[in-house]
């Protein structure tokens, strides 16, 4: 029963590390996103802007994606502990 324990609680601080990369990648993608687009605007690079945006997004949703599918991985795993 102990090694159980063990084994739920290092997946739940798997989860928790996952969850807040996750939280990071969210928060570094929107300041990111603002930032640069508020920049392009400023200095008028408008189709610059546009495309930085299309990579940054693009690049941040496969990266949450990839996450995603670790934390639902590590959520089964908890779950078909006996």
């Amino acid at each position: 029963m102990e090694k159980i324990l063990l084994k739920k609680n290092r997946l739940d601080m798997e989860y928790k590390f996952e969850s807040q990369k996750a939280i990071i990648l969210y928060t570094l993608g929107t300041i990111t996103l603002i930032t640069f687009l508020v920049t392009m605007i400023i200095q008028k690079y408008y189709l610059l802007g546009i495309i930085g945006f299309i990579i940054i997004s693009i690049s941040s949703r496969i990266f949450y994606i990839k996450i995603k599918n670790k934390l639902d991985d590590i959520l089964n795993k908890i779950e078909n502990l006996n």
